[in-house]
């Protein structure tokens, strides 16, 4: 067996029977153009190999990639988890052969045998362990593994000889509050779970990119356990198992237990550069002001109307979740008596703000032109960047780097007698534009057909 990663978490498996791809990301920036592989790299498509399998192990944008499908052959059957956006898309592009695969159950194709392995979260996802007459790799990509799982995983295909290990407890949450941060829980379950697993050879998988362009001011924040680090916890931990980097290139050999990493040896991808130094992680790094570019190239006109339908139905939403009594969001924001203020900035500088208080009967909204003094949660964000997700044309994984979100923890209300205390408040805009505007709950799918449009010949809708 012979495994190449070419970047972040796209690697070519290559086993007795079948060359299988995995989680396609080619060009550089993907995921929504927020971010690009780290280490730097290059992909030659034209040079793999013939694929007999595709594998897509979830829907996140950099491991679904539409441009990087595009490319493919559509003969290719295609596993991928019960998620039905991804059959959505390959149905679009042209792929006959889509198969969903339930966690837990061994895909055996004679000389091989594939187990897509369970998550412990709240994704639709899985990762995947693959077994021939060499031995066994298991690649976790994002998952949240269990006990149960690796004891499970290990009784279906025995021990594991490589394993490319979840690792950066990504700091995603300073999106949500703007605080630094460095998480413990998860990386302390990584480390456990390796002990568990023994696997003759250990990689930190699946999170090689960083975040560019104008979202590059991030990466101080967002990347708080780096490659070299996570190994020099393992080596800490648990000394007798071996570890060793992956960068964009590199191949790994299982031949009869034994695993042998080849650095710089595949010719379908290479590493440009070590550039791992640019998502070093400095709590202290400035967070740069808020403004608007307008980099999208949007109208004023389109803007300011896009801008007026979401503080509309915002206002419409709160006033009738009020009187329905049954939206939880709305009733944690009711409870807490807490107050919400949304800044909408504009590129000519002007920003427009709606204030909303959360009263125990109802609600009081005003606009103004500041911001409100003590809002328990402030959310300020670049009018062209909203205009772009509302209209479908940008995600979260893009806007969240334009917006500067300011949460504060509930105080204690009385429910029923009984005292309760509320945790960080959620945020209101991103849970309406989510799944309470207009036609939300179709919004993966347009998001998805605005991306789908260039590769059938459509035209942008203006």
């Amino acid at each position: 067996m012979r495994v190449t990663l070419m970047g972040h978490a796209t690697m070519l498996v290559e086993l007795d029977g079948a060359n299988i791809l995995m989680d396609p990301v080619f060009q550089d920036p993907f995921e929504d153009g927020a971010v690009v592989a780290c280490p730097s790299r290059e992909i030659y498509v034209d040079k793999l190999p013939k694929l007999d399998k595709i594998i897509i192990s979830h829907s996140h944008l950099d491991h679904f990639d539409i441009p990087s499908l595009a490319k493919l052959p559509r003969e290719c059957e295609v596993y991928c988890p019960e998620d039905p956006t991804i059959p959505y898309v390959l149905a679009k592009l042209g792929f006959q052969k889509v198969t969903p695969l339930e966690p837990g159950t061994v895909v055996d194709h004679g000389s091989y045998q594939l187990l897509p392995t369970y998550s412990n979260i709240d994704v639709i996802e899985f990762g995947v362990a693959f077994k021939d007459k060499s031995g066994t790799f298991w690649n976790e990509v994002d998952t949240v593994v269990t006990p149960g799982t690796i004891e499970f995983t290990k009784m279906q295909l025995g021990e594991i000889d490589l394993l490319f290990s979840v690792f950066a407890s990504q700091n995603l949450g300073f999106f949500g509050s703007m605080r630094a941060g460095y998480p413990l829980d998860l990386p302390r379950t990584n480390l456990g779970n390796i002990r568990r697993i023994r696997p003759k050879l250990v990689v930190p998988g699946s999170a090689g990119f960083r975040f560019a362009g104008p979202l590059a001011w991030t990466n101080p924040f967002v990347f708080p356990i780096s490659r070299d680090h996570f190994l020099a916890d393992l080596a800490r931990v648990a000394p007798d198992i071996p570890s060793a980097l992956a960068n964009p290139g590199d191949v790994f050999e299982i031949h009869q237990g034994t695993v042998t990493r080849q650095p710089a040896a595949s010719p379908i991808a290479r590493m440009v550069e070590d550039d791992t130094r640019l998502i070093e992680f400095d709590a202290t790094a400035p967070i740069p002001p808020l403004e608007d570019t307008n980099i999208l190239g949007y109208s004023e006109g389109a803007i300011a109307r896009t801008v007026e339908e979401i503080l509309h139905g915002l206002e419409r939403f709160v006033l009738a979740a009020y009187h329905a009594g049954n939206d939880p969001l709305v009733e944690v924001h009711r409870k807490s008596g807490s107050s919400y203020a949304l800044g909408v900035l504009f590129p000519d500088g002007v920003e427009k703000w709606l204030h909303v208080h959360f009263g125990p009967k109802s609600p009081t909204i005003n606009r103004a032109d500041g911001p409100l003094p003590h809002a328990m949660v402030t959310h300020r964000i670049a009018a062209s960047i909203l205009t772009a997700r509302a209209r479908y044309e940008k995600s979260y994984c893009y806007y969240r780097g334009f917006s500067r979100l300011a949460q504060t923890e509930g105080g204690t209300f009385s429910d029923a007698g009984v005292v309760r205390e509320e945790k960080e408040l959620p945020d209101l805009l991103g849970y309406y534009l989510a799944h309470k505007a207009p036609d939300a709950e179709r919004g993966a799918y347009k998001r998805l057909d605005f991306q789908l449009a260039t590769y059938l010949g459509e035209a942008r809708v203006p």
